[in-house]
C-alpha cells in the first residue's frame, strides 16, 4: 500500500528568504520597465494623434480653398 503524503509536506523542497527576496527584485524590475514603456506608448500615442489632427485640418482646408479659387477665376472669367 502507498501512502499519500500530507498537503504540508513539499518533497524536500525548501526555499529560502534569499530566493524570495531574488524573485521580488525580478518582479520589481519587470514592473519597473512595463511602466517606463507604458509612458513612451503614451507619448508615441499624443505624437500619432497630433499628426493626425494636422492631417484632417489640412484635409479640409484644402477643398474650401480650392473652391474658393474656383469661385475667384468664375468671377473673373465672367466680367
Amino acid at each position: 500500500m502507498t501512502s499519500t503524503p500530507p498537503p504540508d509536506d513539499l518533497h524536500g523542497v525548501t526555499i529560502g528568504t534569499r530566493e524570495i527576496y531574488d524573485q521580488l527584485v525580478a518582479l520589481r524590475t519587470d514592473v519597473q520597465t512595463l511602466t517606463s514603456t507604458t509612458e513612451h506608448t503614451d507619448r508615441s500615442i499624443t505624437d500619432h494623434e497630433t499628426r493626425l489632427r494636422t492631417v484632417e485640418r489640412w484635409l479640409w482646408s484644402a477643398p474650401a480653398a480650392l473652391l474658393t479659387g474656383i469661385a475667384s477665376a468664375a468671377v473673373v472669367l465672367t466680367r
